[in-house]
């Protein structure tokens, strides 16, 4: 009797970490009611702040560069927020992660490099 105590409770915590871990419920929520909104700031030509929103979401960009850009870019540098939303089930339920944006100006110049500088849950977006 009491070997049959000594051996069932670890087995039976054993089962139900293993049930917790397998079923994912209490961390995050499914893939298809998340979704991702992106803010540009401190960016005013509204294409090159669709450029880095569409850069930034993993788009593949192919545009030529512009010939003016062989020498050097005429880069200017802007923020941009990403919401990825409904990604936890406990509040804060949202993920806000900030970039530093660096762009060329030029018009017909496609160059955008961005950096994640940080990243934090909030609350829920919408």
């Amino acid at each position: 009797m009491k070997v049959r105590k000594i051996f069932c409770k670890p087995v039976a915590i054993f089962m139900a970490v293993c049930m917790f871990i397998s079923t994912g419920s209490g961390f995050m929520t499914k893939e298809e009611e998340r979704f991702t909104k992106i803010v540009v700031e401190g960016v005013n030509d509204k294409s090159k702040a669709q450029l880095i929103v569409d850069t930034i979401n993993g788009e593949e960009i192919i545009a030529p560069r512009s010939v003016l850009c062989v020498f050097g870019h005429s880069t200017a540098r802007g923020t941009a927020y990403g919401y990825n939303c409904k990604v936890y089930t406990t509040a804060p339920r949202c993920v806000r992660i900030t970039y530093d944006v660096t762009y060329c100006t030029r018009s017909s110049c496609n160059y955008i490099a961005y950096t994640e500088i940080g990243r934090g849950r909030i609350v829920c977006c919408s």
